[in-house]
């Protein structure tokens, strides 16, 4: 733990106009007088296409601000994080998604103006980001049905209707998904599922804790890996995180906690935080492997994010 930097410096607020679900232009507004109240001269910028968050978040710290401060869904944070990851500007994120499970995770509140106004009096916090690849993720990277059901969720209908929307993605590919294995590779030994879920922080999807042990400060990532084969198995698992870690009993269950993990997806889709992962095309392939053959290594981060977080 630091000292937050001093109200008075330059900051800029980054937000995706998608956010607030029609209503980001009105909450944008407030927030920026919650930051501007505590003494921030805050521009606002906003987001154009994908990546633009963490462009604007780089230029933003090139430039010498004091804060970098990120409003938007899991999404926007984390491309505004890994903008700001290699340089000494701390970040507050003001949650305007449809789980904001950054903002359990920090102690803030869910409203974002209220978020906004308990970032004013936070301390700066070191947090750990995980890396998929060569890309920074915050929560999660998952392989396997799961991922299938974030990422194949058009945005638009997303924004809507929420975690209905979640609910119904999973309900529309349940009986095509076809549960491919996935290879798994933790601090050399070798595992196997049809499910792989690589925590930095304990919630899943809201206020379901997938891996409760798990912390964004430990320097270690946690790994799941779900054995279970076919929806009902999946369907079960689902009921069990729900009810509250008795997921962590189950036989098709294997948890770890890892400095690196080495994935196989094959056929299935991989995600961090919400969005899709696609790895670089330029990255080396493995002798005498395909596409499919290729392992995805995930890792912490040599730095780590300074994060805003509101004072106990």
């Amino acid at each position: 733990m630091v000292d937050a930097p001093l109200p008075g410096t330059p900051a800029v607020l980054i937000a995706n106009p998608s956010a607030g679900r029609g209503r980001q232009r009105r909450t944008t507004r407030r927030i920026l007088e919650a930051l501007r109240l505590a003494g921030y001269d805050v521009e606002p910028l906003a987001t154009r296409h994908p990546g633009h968050a963490t462009e604007l978040a780089r230029a933003a710290a090139v430039r010498g601000v004091g804060a970098v401060f990120a409003y938007g869904g899991d999404g926007t944070l984390r491309e505004a994080a890994a903008g700001v990851l290699s340089t000494r500007v701390p970040i507050g994120f003001i949650p305007g998604g449809t789980t904001n499970v950054m903002a359990l995770t920090l102690g803030l509140p869910r409203d974002p103006v209220e978020a906004a106004a308990a970032l004013a009096r936070a301390e700066v916090h070191e947090m750990d980001v995980g890396l998929c690849g060569d890309e920074a993720f915050l929560m999660l990277a998952s392989a396997g049905f799961d991922a299938r059901v974030v990422t194949a969720l058009p945005p638009a209908l997303k924004r809507l209707s929420g975690t209905l929307a979640v609910a119904w993605s999973g309900l529309c590919h349940a009986f095509t998904y076809r549960f491919p294995e996935i290879a798994v590779e933790a601090d050399g030994r070798r595992l196997s599922g049809t499910l792989v879920a690589v925590c930095n922080i304990p919630y899943y999807g809201g206020p379901w804790q997938l891996l409760p042990e798990a912390r964004p400060d430990d320097r270690r990532l946690d790994l799941l890996v779900f054995r279970g084969r076919g929806l009902l198995a999946t369907l079960a698992l689902a009921r069990d995180v729900l009810l509250g870690r008795r997921h962590l009993k189950r036989r098709d269950v294997e948890t770890l906690r890892v400095e690196e993990v080495r994935v196989w997806p094959g056929e299935a889709p991989m995600e961090i935080d919400g969005d899709l992962y696609r790895p670089r095309a330029d990255r080396p392939r493995e002798r005498g492997g395909g596409e499919a053959a290729q392992p995805v290594t995930l890792r912490l981060s040599d730095v780590r994010l300074r994060v805003l977080r509101p004072a106990p």
